[in-house]
């Protein structure tokens, strides 16, 4: 594994300074070329955009709650120990992944991008508000989603919604289980409003997409944030909820753990 903290730029600068709007400028300025390419375009945040959110009150507050809960934290440290410990219970130490801690704008928390034709994992360290539980929490997530990048020979994201509904539950679940007692919103990244919404609505949604786990049609319904849903009153990101109900329920039927299931074909869990 190897860790690029452009975020300590930024932390360096407020040391210097002492002032939030002036060490974001400063931080994106200097590193603007690489933030372009791993985070403003893959996110399609505009240039005129930039200014806009760093004016934000709220949003210097989440930086400096961010910049607070680190005071006499080693994130090196934390990212290390924390990938070992996951590495050592999911018994899955073949990973060589580029990971990029960078403060964001807060648009989002962790995806993977493509940087000088690399598949590279991002993390919004302000997402996390510097608080260790919330980046054991996201490393979690995404470590399950390596393992079935590489163990599984086709696109995870965007082969069928079986595949993404299985494997975005699983990363879920192992959240979970790393970050336990949190409520299902913690895990899922969606308002309480849309779990219930699915729990209510689960066997609706198992008819729907009965015949259309092996297709990718209704990918942008289930997954996408801005999504003008065809379903009706379905919120957006649903699937995410669906895909954590689903596996959840089917590692308890079957006594599993997440290291039990997570390079499992979704076909085995889902039909």
């Amino acid at each position: 594994m190897d860790y690029y903290f452009l975020c300590n730029d930024f932390f360096e600068q407020y040391k210097s300074t002492g002032k939030i709007k002036t060490s974001i400028r400063n931080y994106i300025h200097n590193n603007y070329d690489i933030l372009k390419e791993i985070y403003f375009e893959p996110k399609k945040i505009r240039k005129e955009k930039i200014e806009e959110i760093i004016n934000r009150i709220e949003y210097q507050k989440v930086l400096l709650d961010t910049i607070t809960h680190l005071n006499n934290i080693n994130l090196n440290k934390i990212f290390e120990n924390t990938v070992n410990q996951l590495a050592n219970i999911l018994d899955y130490r073949n990973i060589d992944k580029k990971v990029y801690i960078i403060i964001g704008l807060n648009t989002t928390t962790i995806y993977s991008t493509k940087y000088q034709n690399q598949d590279v994992t991002v993390i919004l360290l302000e997402s996390t508000l510097g608080i260790e539980e919330n980046i054991k929490m996201l490393l979690a997530h995404e470590y399950t989603h390596w393992i079935r990048e590489k163990e599984i020979k086709h696109d995870i994201f965007e082969n069928c919604i079986g595949e993404r509904f299985v494997t975005e539950g699983i990363a879920c679940v192992f959240s979970e289980e790393i970050v336990p007692n949190k409520s299902e919103c913690y895990y899922t990244i969606v308002p309480d409003t849309t779990i219930q919404w699915v729990k209510d609505n689960k066997e609706t949604i198992d008819k729907i997409v009965e015949n259309e786990l092996d297709k990718n049609n209704l990918m942008y319904d289930f997954f996408y944030m801005f999504a003008k849903t065809k379903i009706a009153n379905m919120p957006v990101r649903t699937g995410y909820v669906y895909g954590y109900l689903k596996v959840k329920e089917y590692m308890r039927k079957n006594n599993l753990k997440t290291k039990d299931i997570v390079k499992e074909d979704w076909r085995k869990i889902l039909i």
